[in-house]
């Protein structure tokens, strides 16, 4: 499902970090499969993304998908405490 070639970009408040290739990305997911307690696919400003609330209901985080021809290649998380303030985002269901 990841294009070997799988760009992932993570918005922090730290600023942004890259991860570049499929094994790479996979590894990085698997590692943080437990950070958020629920999530669901929401449309924000329109796009479908993937939204993960805490147990507080406070956004954890925002996913964004490229696929191209059946394929992810790139994801774009934003995890900013800051700016998930400033998106329109759906309360937790």
């Amino acid at each position: 499902m990841l294009d070997p070639e799988v760009e992932l970009l993570v918005d922090t408040p730290s600023g942004l970090v890259v991860t570049l290739g499929a094994t790479r990305v996979a590894a990085g997911a698997q590692l943080s499969a437990g950070a958020a307690t629920r999530g669901r696919a929401v449309l924000v400003n329109g796009l479908p993304e993937t939204v993960s609330w805490g147990t507080d209901g406070t956004p954890v985080s925002v996913l964004a998908f490229t696929v191209v021809d059946g394929r992810i290649t790139g994801i774009t998380v934003v995890i900013d405490p800051a700016k998930l303030a400033l998106m329109n985002l759906p309360d937790p269901a």
